[in-house]
């Protein structure tokens, strides 16, 4: 069993190994740094203050993201060859299914809904699906390599995506940071503009008041006042450069570019909602591939995404509310500055009007010159830096074309499959050893039982098969019929009549030798002398018991003495069959007191052999086998035979043996080692277990001598006897 289940499953996945179309697969390794080298000592306008770990996160998702897919189908131009895949996964049965179910739910609910609309840069989302389906990124744990491979059925398609992927990728971190640092570039040259304005109106006014006044200079710390006004204008300077900061951030989040805010960049809760609602939308893109608005798990998971974004928006504008805020303070700042300068101001004229003013307008002029310096040397570093192009992305190793299919893989799914095949055997035997209630050696019967196994008798079934020889004449004991069909069992399970006299017919064969065993149990089953009186018993019909009664009285008569056999099954019996005897008058005759024992007597065919036979079928044979008669009967052939062996009939069909086990001086228990359950012995037992009963052990008949420990022990009978000649 357990081979049969190894070979099937194996052949399984043989087949299914040789079906299967082989698939390549192809790697390239990324590296991502957290920062991209520092070429220049310039401050990035794109903010790099996320977690490390949360942010190589961000960079898994971004490989995996539907536009990048998308930048490198439409550059690639990998429409045909997607469409393709595509339509070879619809062909299967399980899309097959899925189309027939769409049709059913179209016509039954009024039609199907459009599908979802195009993807990034107005790519089929059908495509994508089919493009990021042979997608794998694994991050190598502890390092930071990521592998980007693909798998297709052609090994050059596969090394080529993965190189374009990971190229693609490079560009996409190249642009993301070109993009940002123009838009800041971009506020930065305009606010110039301003500030240039502002030094040209500052220089005039000064210059005209230096004409004005007369004055050629001055010394602001000649007087506290000038200090005071020199302090303001200090704290002014300071925040109108907060205030512009501020503006700047204002005018990125009303130009809607949000992620580019330090404040929003930095977010962690932000971030998060950002990654869980980028996976959601992937997985919305998924299921709206596989099914159509409508669908109960499509909408929750839109559902889902509203929630999600719902709480990203919240969460930005609470991030604007306090940016904007921020500004309006450094506005309201500056304001309060700017008036109590000029209060100081005036406080100055009424001191020094002329010198007051002069030193205003020169601290007004250098503060210009020094935020339109600021400016000016922050675009030129931007101007520099955009032109270096550095990136924080590698590509440590290219995709090379692999020669060996990644799918499948032959070797171990056929050792997997022998795995699977030898344990599901194991198991199948086990579970069917655990249906088998029968008792499979004399051990075992005598744990159940409590009483002590005295032999073991082969199958005559099985010896007569093909695992015949097991000792001389066995061949010749049961022949098989003429048309070759094999050979039945009588009433009594053993075979045909008058052949399962065994001792008679094969001395030396290993049926013979077992119930040989079997006499020296029972002659050794009491102290100071063997039983000379014995019934043998059986808990149901056919357990061949009738047989054990001939070959046991027969393996007795061999020893010399006279021995009688009893038939007490008045109601099927068979005695006489195995005989060969006439069954006019018997027991039962005997037992009604129509006729002496002598007349009922018969003489067998073995040397020292006798039967009393059980006669006319009566309608009471309880009465009568539990009768004085049979007990005075008992006694007075006990004075005559030197050994006495009753048939009788099934325990637990009928009572009559019950009644016998009480006049005998012991009882034997055949049962039945491939029939007979334990329930049924075990009740058997307990209908046997009165004081008066003296149970001599029990007899495991028909044994599977092909399994188990009787194997061995019968190949050593068959060693033995395998030089002795084939005829007597």
């Amino acid at each position: 069993l357990i081979a049969a289940c190894a070979a099937v499953v194996v052949l399984c996945a043989g087949l299914y190994v040789l079906t299967r179309t082989p698939l390549y697969t192809a790697q390239a390794t990324i590296m991502i740094e957290p920062k991209p080298p520092q070429v220049l000592k310039i401050q990035d306008a794109l903010s790099q203050s996320i977690e490390r770990a949360e942010y190589y996160k961000t960079q898994y998702e971004i490989l995996k993201s539907r536009p990048l897919a998308a930048a490198v189908i439409k550059q690639e131009n990998l429409g045909a060859f997607l469409r393709g895949k595509s339509a070879e996964e619809k062909s299967g049965l399980i899309a097959t299914v899925r189309g027939i179910w769409s049709d059913t739910k179209a016509s039954l609910f009024g039609g199907a809904e459009k599908e979802a609309a195009a993807g990034p840069a107005d790519v089929d989302p059908a495509l994508i699906a089919a493009y990021l389906d042979i997608l794998n990124v694994k991050p190598i744990r502890g390092t930071a390599l990521v592998q980007v491979s693909f798998t297709t059925p052609d090994p050059t398609v596969s090394a080529r995506l993965a190189n374009l992927h990971a190229d693609a990728y490079v560009r996409h971190g190249l642009d993301l940071r070109s993009k940002t640092n123009d838009e800041a570039l971009a506020f930065l040259e305009k606010k110039l503009l301003d500030l240039k304005t502002r030094v040209e109106t500052s220089e005039a006014a000064l210059n005209a008041y230096r004409r004005d006044a007369g004055i050629i200079s001055l010394n602001d710390k000649e007087n506290i006042v000038v200090d005071r006004l020199a302090d303001l204008n200090k704290r002014l300077t300071e925040a109108e450069a907060e205030r512009i900061a501020l503006e700047a951030q204002v005018r990125t989040i009303r130009s809607g570019n949000y992620d580019t805010i330090p404040a929003i960049a930095n977010s962690l809760t932000i971030q998060n909602l950002k990654k869980e609602m980028s996976k959601l939308e992937s997985e919305h893109a998924q299921l709206a591939n596989e099914f159509k608005p409508g669908f109960p798990q499509l909408d929750k998971v839109r559902a889902q995404i509203d929630d999600i974004r719902g709480r990203y928006l919240q969460e930005v504008k609470s991030e604007i509310k306090t940016i904007e805020a921020a500004y309006r303070s450094a506005v309201t700042k500056e304001a309060e500055l700017k008036a109590a300068m000029n209060e100081q101001k005036k406080a100055a004229l009424d001191l020094k009007d002329s010198a007051v003013q002069y030193a205003i307008l020169a601290r007004e002029v250098e503060t210009n010159k020094q935020l339109y310096d600021g400016v000016l040397q922050r675009i030129k570093e931007m101007g520099v830096a955009a032109d270096v192009r550095a990136s924080n992305v590698y590509v440590i190793e290219k995709a090379f074309r692999p020669n060996i299919p990644s799918y499948p893989n032959k070797k171990r799914t056929l050792l997997f499959a022998l795995l699977l095949g030898l344990s599901g055997g194991v198991a199948a035997a086990f579970f069917l050893e655990r249906l088998d209630s029968t008792f499979k050696s004399g051990e075992d019967l005598e744990r159940y039982t409590m009483l002590p196994s005295l032999a073991a008798v082969p199958d005559f079934v099985l010896l007569n098969g093909k695992n015949q020889g097991y000792g001389y004449g066995l061949k010749r004991l049961r022949p098989p019929k003429a048309n070759g069909a094999p050979p039945s069992r009588g009433a009594d399970g053993a075979g045909d009549e008058g052949r399962e006299l065994v001792l008679a017919r094969h001395p030396l064969s290993v049926v013979s030798e077992a119930y040989r065993t079997l006499r020296s149990a029972l002659l050794l089953s009491r102290a100071g002398e063997p039983p000379r009186t014995v019934l043998l018993v059986s808990a149901s019909r056919g357990e061949g018991k009738t047989t054990t009664v001939v070959n046991t009285a027969a393996a007795f008569a061999q020893m010399g003495g006279k021995v009688l056999i009893i038939d007490g099954d008045l109601r099927r019996p068979r005695c006489h069959k195995l005989l060969g005897i006439e069954n006019d008058v018997g027991l039962t005759e005997v037992l009604a007191g129509q006729i002496d024992v002598k007349r009922a007597t018969r003489r067998t065919k073995v040397d020292g052999l006798f039967l009393i036979p059980a006669g006319t079928c009566p309608p009471n044979p309880s009465e009568l086998l539990g009768s004085t008669k049979m007990l005075q009967t008992l006694q007075a052939l006990r004075e005559e035979y030197e050994y006495v062996f009753i048939d009788s009939s099934p325990i637990l069909a009928v009572s009559d043996a019950i009644l016998m086990a009480t006049m005998v001086d012991g009882v034997l228990f055949v049962v039945d080692g491939q029939q007979t359950p334990r329930r049924i012995v075990k009740e058997a037992r307990s209908r046997l277990s009165s004081p008066r009963i003296k149970m001599l052990g029990t007899l495991l008949n028909r044994v599977d001598t092909r399994e188990g420990s009787y194997a061995k022990y019968y190949g050593y009978y068959q060693d033995y006897y395998a030089n002795e000649p084939k005829e007597l």
